[in-house]
């Protein structure tokens, strides 16, 4: 079965109709795409009759952050699990023809943010990807805030056509992620 999938920063979800505005990306032949900014309160799954929103947010309502998906009708029948993890990672499992899929939306913090906050963050990312089985094919999407450099130390995880001379970082936080586990 042939998916297409994308990622996008809606920065906002708040907006009157901002739902269906993202939900009509669908009707260009997309079947899943990786939300972040959402900026939804708490967690959930949200159904209407051509596509389903799931989501996860933080508990309390500070209008910030949020991850989720807007999935097709195609794709809701063959969804296997969804954990949607804290503000920052919401997890999928699609059932597929010969292999399974799990996809992860992602928004790393901002440069701005701590190092603490940042290695908290791919340290839960690398606890979901090591439960994910060997034989399954893992899909990472989302926001890392980074910029990956021209570096050639950097080709394995960027190759040499980056959009970035040098590396910032949450680049650093990124690659090393990358390199870690094999991506």
């Amino acid at each position: 079965m042939d998916l297409t999938f994308g990622t996008w920063n809606v920065q906002t979800m708040l907006q009157p109709r901002k739902m269906m505005e993202i939900a009509d990306v669908l009707k260009l032949g997309i079947d899943l795409v990786a939300l972040q900014e959402i900026r939804w309160q708490s967690q959930g799954e949200i159904n209407k009759k051509n596509f389903t929103v799931i989501y996860s947010g933080p508990e309390n309502r500070r209008g910030q952050n949020g991850t989720g998906f807007i999935i097709s009708r195609k794709i809701k029948e063959r969804i296997l699990e969804c954990e949607p993890v804290n503000d920052r990672l919401c997890r999928i499992r699609i059932r597929g023809k010969f292999r399974n899929l799990t996809i992860i939306s992602a928004h790393a913090p901002t440069e701005d943010k701590g190092e603490e906050e940042k290695a908290e963050f791919y340290s839960k990312l690398e606890r979901i990807c090591s439960r994910v089985p060997k034989y399954e094919l893992l899909i990472i999407m989302g926001d890392f805030n980074a910029k990956v450099g021209r570096e050639e130390r950097r080709h394995k995880v960027s190759g040499k056509y980056s959009l970035h001379e040098h590396i910032n970082e949450n680049g650093l936080f990124l690659a090393q992620f990358a390199i870690r586990n094999n991506l």
